[in-house]
């Protein structure tokens, strides 16, 4: 047994799993920046575990600094044959969450957190929700699992509910054998990669469906979309940039860039831009054009973005 499915200490029955790649250190920095001034009395119960590939030393210390983590270099297993627009635009570390299933023969519960997220309150409310082990949030406009395939797969519901998959709770109330869930949501990445589209997500919606687990919703707060109303962001305690729309180059929401222009203070690890107009005028030495959207592709965007600063607006 890997040392790292093992719980710190008999009071740890919570593992909080997180992965990225050392370009996108930053937005981890954020999150747990996020989790230590939100969350104190859920750290006291979890141990945090950062999955990572190519993530150099002085970038695990940092981390380190703010909570103390368990870092696990990543390897995924079942790469050849993967359409080139999954490697592209998910890479292999989106297929992570899968190893959160192995450490429930430990740890009570496994929250997995996307790194593209606000943590702005409480989220330990997520764990009285998962009843029956497993739960997602539903995603919006009725959505239907289909959306994750490029064509239908054969013995599954494509009209069941989709859910989105980038906030997971998961408990061991699960019934089975985790090892197994974990290495069947591999083999079935491989088996149907063609017909991928939403990689992970439409995998870990299959699983549950051929285990027959029960989803249990989760509520929008634990998973609020970042482009909904100010009202439904107000009462979020994670906000969450999906797709190619994230907190940095798109998005400005003030809590999210006083955390990372606390990140660069402390650490002068900073988000990579090589706009040539912001390099140019020598502007990335400032936190707010590090995380900038591109003038030149987003004017107007940009434009928001600045007023945005200028203001501070939280939504």
């Amino acid at each position: 047994m890997n040392s790292h499915f093992i719980p710190s200490s008999p009071q740890k029955n919570i593992a909080v799993v997180l992965g990225a790649t050392g370009n996108l250190t930053f937005a981890l920095g954020v999150v747990l920046k996020g989790l230590k001034r939100h969350n104190a009395p859920l750290l006291e119960k979890a141990d945090i575990i950062i999955y990572y590939q190519k993530m150099d030393e002085p970038c695990r210390l940092a981390l380190n600094q703010i909570v103390p983590c368990r870092f696990v270099e990543y390897h995924f297993p079942h790469m050849q044959g993967m359409r080139p627009h999954i490697l592209r635009d998910y890479g292999e570390m989106t297929f992570v969450r899968y190893e959160c299933f192995r450490f429930l023969k430990h740890y009570e519960y496994v929250l997995w957190l996307d790194a593209d997220i606000l943590v702005q309150g409480d989220i330990s409310g997520m764990l009285a929700q998962i009843l029956h082990g497993i739960g997602f949030r539903r995603e919006y406009y009725n959505e239907r699992v289909r959306v994750n395939f490029l064509q239908d797969i054969p013995s599954y519901t494509m009209d069941a509910p989709h859910y989105n998959a980038g906030i997971m709770a998961i408990s061991n109330q699960l019934p089975g054998d985790m090892d197994e869930l974990s290495a069947w949501c591999y083999q079935k990445t491989s088996e149907i990669s063609e017909s991928l589209y939403y990689p992970d997500q439409g995998i870990l919606l299959l699983m549950c469906e051929h285990f027959k687990l029960t989803i249990d919703p989760l509520d929008e707060k634990y998973n609020c979309e970042a482009r909904r109303c100010a009202a439904a962001l107000k009462q979020a305690a994670i906000v969450h940039a999906v797709g190619h729309r994230k907190f940095w180059k798109y998005y400005y929401l003030d809590e999210w860039f006083k955390l990372y222009k606390e990140w660069v203070k402390e650490t002068g690890l900073l988000c990579e831009n090589n706009f040539p107009v912001f390099k140019k005028l020598g502007l990335l030495k400032y936190p707010l054009f590090q995380v900038a959207p591109n003038p030149a592709k987003y004017p107007l965007k940009f434009i928001r973005y600045l007023i945005r600063a200028f203001f501070h607006c939280r939504y």
